[in-house]
This record gives C-alpha cells, structure tokens and sequence, in this order.
C-alpha cells in the first residue's frame, strides 16, 4: 500500500502480491525488477539428537521433498531449488552442484537400512519454527505434507516467537528447525563459517567434521581470493 500510494520508491513482494506484480496489463508490471536475494530457507536437523544424529535419516527427509514441485507451485517460481549452500549472486556459487534427488523409494531404502529399520519406530519428531500459534508458512506446510504423503511420517509443529524460538535454538537444541539465512555481507565465509564451522554461535545443527573446519579455517585466512573460493567451494 505504501508502494501504491508513492510513499516508498522500493518494496519486496511477498507471494499475496505475485499475480499482481507479474500481470503484464498491470500497473506495476513496468516497475518490477527480479533480482537474486542472497539469503536462504532451509530445514536444519540437530544432528546430535535421534533420529537425525542418523545420517541416513536426514538423507531419506531430504530425498522424500519435491523441490521442483515445492519452487513452481508454492512459491509461484519466485525461488530456485537449493543444490548447495551458497546461492546464487554469492562468490564461490557452484550452479552445477547437484543435491539429493527427489527419490520416494531411495528414502525408503534409507529408513529400512537405518538403524530404526522402518518409520514406526522413529521417535516423535517436532519441528520448531517461529510464529506467533497462526498459520505456518506455506513452504514449511507442504514440505510436512510431502513427509506425510511420502514417507508416512507425521511431524509436529511447535511455534515460537522470534526472542524465544532464537534462544531455542542456541540453548534448547529441538532436533528439526526451519529458518531462513539472508546474507549480511557477499562473501561466502557468512554462509559457510558461521552455520557450519564447528562450536560456531549459529551452528544450529551441531554439525561438525574436523575436515571441514580445517578447509574453513585455511580460506578465511588466504590471501588469494581465487583460491580462497575454490577452498570455500570444497568445504
């Protein structure tokens, strides 16, 4: 409304205002710019905590989503599919590194061989989000449902607002969460370093691999930025 009135030159568009935007008989259609966000959203597993301190349960949740799918007819294709970490626009962004596959049977498979053997003897699994007891995202709802109809897994939500479900995540350690990450400056030790070097702040997962804190480590100090991205890309 801000936009509509002249009040703001520049706004976001969230997906209630898609068809609105893209009409190209619209007002607006002349005025939209499409421009990659370094930022983004993803499922993190506390990887210290059943069932996903199981590699190849966290493997089988990520293979039971249609990334595709979730891209065209979630987010309306106003968003690319995640291969990798660092998105698109960062330095060091790999468009030919493939991810997991969209693969129903091979996430089976990964269940049966895991140490549960089959999905009725995972734990209870909660989600923790932040929200205020509403609605939850449409992107975090489908991917539950695609855990549903996929794998045959029911998984609860818990919402917390934003102070809480932060000192949730640094102090409580729930076993799934769902966030997002928005660049604070482009380079790819604010995506790398701090979500995945070990005993980082923001190392929500509890990952942690010796060999790639060795690779963290040895980037952020070289001076040469062409093999300092090529370390980046390797961790």
């Amino acid at each position: 409304n801000l936009y509509e009135t002249g009040k703001i030159d520049v706004t976001g568009v969230s997906l209630a205002y898609i068809d609105k935007v893209t009409d190209k008989a619209g007002p607006f259609y002349q005025d939209l710019k499409v421009t990659p966000e370094l930022s983004f959203y993803y499922i993190g597993f506390n990887t210290t905590k059943p069932p996903f301190d199981d590699a190849d349960i966290r493997r089988a949740f990520s293979q039971a989503i249609d990334k595709d799918k979730l891209v065209s007819l979630v987010f309306r294709d106003m968003m690319q599919p995640a291969n990798g970490i660092l998105p698109p626009g960062m330095p060091g962004y790999n468009e030919a590194l493939s991810g997991l596959d969209f693969d129903i049977a091979g996430a089976k498979e990964l269940i049966a061989s895991s140490e549960y053997g089959d999905v009725s003897k995972l734990p209870p699994i909660t989600i923790t989000t932040m929200g205020w007891g509403g609605t939850i995202s449409s992107g975090l709802e489908a991917i539950i449902h695609e855990w549903r109809q996929n794998l045959g897994v029911e998984v609860k939500v818990r919402q917390l607002e934003p102070e809480r479900f932060l000192y949730n995540l640094m102090e409580e350690k729930d076993e799934m969460f769902y966030m997002g990450w928005v660049a604070d400056y482009p380079h790819p030790q604010d995506f790398l370093e701090i979500l995945f070097h070990s005993g980082a702040d923001n190392n929500h997962g509890e990952y942690s691999n010796p060999e790639v804190d060795a690779l963290l480590d040895k980037a952020g100090v070289e001076l040469d930025k062409e093999l300092s991205l090529a370390l980046y890309q390797q961790a």
